[in-house]
């Protein structure tokens, strides 16, 4: 299974943990939207590409 983690803002250590155990296991990837200029193109086929998306806020 491939968890795509979207983070709207720079991670704390508990969203690091929760992350941690949620992907524990399996193939993960993630997309940072608290840059300057997010490829959203990519997003959309990384958001394809995995079984699961979760957004972190």
């Amino acid at each position: 299974m491939k968890i795509l983690n979207v983070y709207r803002s720079e991670p704390d250590e508990t969203v690091k943990k929760l992350v941690e155990i949620v992907t524990r296991d399996r193939e993960s990837m993630s997309f940072d939207l608290n840059v300057e200029a997010p490829d959203y193109d990519k997003l959309v086929d990384m958001i394809f590409e995995a079984d699961q998306t979760i957004s972190w806020w």
